[in-house]
């Protein structure tokens, strides 16, 4: 087969040489080395590492897609625990073996297997399921709620640590496909942040049920619930547009605007009113707005998939 003479050079390809081929999409990639699947591995040194840096270094080999972790060096109880946490906080790894100088994690399943549609749903219903009971919590004065959705929050960055890893590793496998369900896994990954941070700020609501002094006026209250519905109303609407590409993203955008414009007319009306927890109060308001800003940040994404995909 005939190839760019400047580009094999700097590949040291030459006459006689073996390449491999993949087929990606409507293109044919060639590649020196051949993708053979083999479990890739990293080692992470724990002498003289903090807990938190150690479970940080777990979680980055894992994203990056490497299938087996080694931690190395005399572990004490407290480094111990940060490595097994951050194991149990990954979807598809587990701790395979344990000595008093090493932990090894490796994945026991085929994470790319895993729908990516299903994960990101997962994970919509999840981070809209933790802000209605947040805001619901803020209004009710309920700080037992409030601590319950926070809780709720790791599960949401697991799914996302899935996505992000499957994203990754299409970026340095060629053997790896670049799209599922006719979305590209860069696209996945952008609605996924998108409902990460969903998920944040409905933990920072929630933490308003817990640090303030009482209920919101009943009116208030019921403007916070009203903006609520309708901020996850657009997530929601911009996630399954994207998805099944079925949806008019171009409404949610023009959605979110009138929103906008609601939630700071009630903000100006919450700094009239002088309350003691009227700050807090405002934080809400803040965080629903962003709620509604990441839904369109879905949306502009499931637009421009539309316009690739000629839909």
């Amino acid at each position: 087969m005939s190839l760019p003479k400047g580009w094999a050079g700097e590949q040291g390809i030459e006459a006689g040489s073996t390449v491999h081929l993949y087929s990606r999409d409507d293109r044919l990639l060639v590649s020196k080395g051949e993708y053979d699947g083999e479990r890739s591995a990293v080692t992470v040194e724990a002498n003289g590492r903090e807990p938190e840096d150690l479970a940080r270094s777990v979680s980055a080999a894992y994203i990056a897609g490497c299938e087996e972790v080694r931690v190395e060096g005399v572990l004490n109880s407290r480094q111990r625990r940060a490595v097994r946490d951050a194991v149990t906080g990954l979807v598809g790894i587990e701790v395979h073996e344990e000595s008093e100088n090493h932990i090894v994690a490796r994945t026991m399943l085929d994470v790319g297997d895993l729908s990516p549609e299903q994960t990101l749903v997962q994970m919509k219903l999840t981070a809209l399921s933790m802000h209605e009971s947040a805001v619901t919590a803020v209004v009710e004065g309920d700080a037992d709620m409030g601590r319950r959705v926070a809780r709720q929050d790791d599960d949401v960055d697991r799914l996302f640590g899935l996505i992000c890893r499957e994203f990754q590793r299409s970026l340095v496998n060629v053997g790896v496909p670049m799209r599922d369900d006719g979305l590209t896994k860069f696209e996945y990954y952008t609605a996924a942040r998108q409902l990460e941070r969903v998920a944040d700020h409905a933990e920072k609501i929630a933490g308003v049920a817990e640090r303030a002094g009482a209920a919101p006026p009943e009116e208030v209250g019921e403007r916070f619930e009203e903006l609520g519905d309708r901020s996850r109303n657009l997530v929601g609407r911009a996630v399954d547009g994207l998805v099944e590409g079925d949806e008019d993203l171009g409404l949610v955008v023009v959605d979110s605007e009138g929103l906008v414009e609601d939630a700071e007319a009630l903000d100006r009306e919450l700094y009239g009113m002088e309350t003691d927890d009227g700050y807090l109060f405002g934080t809400v308001l803040d965080s629903i707005v962003r709620t509604s800003e990441y839904g369109v940040n879905v949306a502009e994404a499931g637009m421009q998939a539309g316009m690739r995909k000629g839909f």
